[in-house]
């Protein structure tokens, strides 16, 4: 294992900028990790094994998969059959095709196409700081500069704007409906940054690189608005779905309706595999291009029909009971003057620091300690396993309290 490792860490390309750890886990189960040591570790950055480790259920419905005939040739596969009914039933039939990618940046990138397709139109509207992919098209329309920084030309008909962010806000408080200033602004530059061509606008209803909620209403109005501009909607609930937040998908939280949802990472938790689902179905004309790929392959569609089964049975239920003393643990924390915001909604959640020496120096406690944590800049953020217990979630809340805390008397 030792000589594996020594391997790994000479040829593998993102070694320089990967953390990766240097523990050897003998043992998992749930949210939990045991190393070489004894010791125990808590997960709370996971965004797609949202079943948790050894989850016996999980593990035999892929295994069956494999067992069993997981070659479709020209025919449909059960799991597929049965994972197409679980989409359109828990979206209460809002849609009218499905398309299974193998990766949520192609199912960005079909969702862009065809939008264009549909519309006759050439340009989408995505917001700063967005995350939509790594491949040409989805990197071009996401809003984070170190996906596309030195990697020029892009694709055209990108248009951005800026995601409405309440912390620091100078307009904070005096809002009138929450989201007014929000709006007016990304018309401003939609107006004046756009050949005023677009297809398509594409959000994140939380921003997953800094866990930004907009504030309510907003995705609403800009739906509203959208469609008042024959605009389609695409909800890139990539990482959002599937009872992240505590309902199963953040659309049906809102009054809206979009022309295209997007899903994954949780969708197979941690199986490749990703679903478009658009309202309107386009042209025969506008398919073939979309054939081919291995989204729709018989085990990776066994595993997602698992995730939905869990989430109906109890899962999701699970997720809105622990999620109450997750998100009032991490609001406790704003007594703190390190403390800039906290924000979250279910099982996602970010503590913003003043600094990123603060949020740094926090992220590396924690992980002393034996939480693992996401940062990123100024924000620690927490994607626990929908499988936590609240005893565990107790048990972080009390050391992040205690880390928080010497950070502010360091400070």
């Amino acid at each position: 294992m030792t000589g594996d490792r020594a391997v790994y860490g000479k040829y593998d390309l993102l070694a320089p900028v990967r953390d990766c750890s240097p523990i050897e886990f003998v043992s998992a189960s749930g949210a939990a990790f045991v190393g070489a040591d004894g010791r125990e570790y808590l997960d709370l950055s996971e965004m797609c094994k949202v079943l948790g480790q050894s989850n016996s259920a999980y593990t035999e419905a892929i295994t069956t998969a494999v067992s069993g005939i997981n070659s479709d040739k020209e025919g449909i596969s059960s799991a597929r059959a049965r994972l197409y009914r679980y989409l359109i039933e828990t979206t209460n039939g809002d849609f009218s095709g499905i398309h299974l990618c193998s990766s949520g940046s192609e199912s960005v990138e079909w969702a862009v196409r065809l939008a264009k397709k549909m519309t006759g139109r050439t340009e989408v509207l995505s917001f700063w700081n967005s995350i939509h992919g790594r491949t040409y098209l989805s990197s071009s329309i996401s809003g984070l500069p170190r996906r596309k920084a030195g990697y020029g030309p892009l694709a055209p008909g990108a248009v951005f704007a800026a995601y409405p962010r309440c912390a620091g806000c100078v307009h904070k408080g005096s809002c009138g409906d929450g989201y007014y200033e929000c709006l007016e602004r990304m018309k401003q530059d939609y107006r004046f940054s756009s050949a005023q061509d677009l297809a398509a606008v594409i959000v994140e209803p939380y921003q997953g690189a800094d866990i930004s909620i907009p504030p309510e209403g907003y995705l609403d109005a800009l739906w509203t608005w959208a469609k008042e501009q024959g605009m389609m909607f695409i909800m890139d609930e990539i990482q959002s779905g599937l009872g992240r937040t505590g309902a199963m998908y953040c659309y049906q939280r809102e009054d809206i309706r979009p022309d295209m949802l997007l899903l994954g990472k949780a969708l197979g938790n941690g199986m490749h595999i990703s679903a478009l689902l658009v309202r309107e179905l386009p042209e025969k004309s506008a398919l073939p291009p979309l054939t081919g790929g291995t989204g729709d392959e018989t085990v990776a569609c066994a595993a997602a029909c698992e995730v939905f089964r869990q989430l109906e049975e109890g899962l999701l239920e699970h997720v809105q009971k622990v999620s109450v003393g997750f998100l009032q643990g991490l609001r406790a924390l704003k007594k703190y003057k390190c403390v800039f915001d906290v924000r979250g909604i279910g099982l996602v959640a970010a503590v913003e620091f003043c600094t990123e020496e603060q949020a740094a120096a926090v992220w590396r406690a924690m992980r002393e300690r034996g939480f693992f944590t996401g940062r990123s800049g100024k924000v620690v953020h927490f994607r626990p396993p929908y499988v936590i217990t609240e005893e565990q979630v107790n048990r972080f809340l009390v050391a992040l309290d205690e880390v928080t805390g010497t950070c502010e008397s360091d400070g």
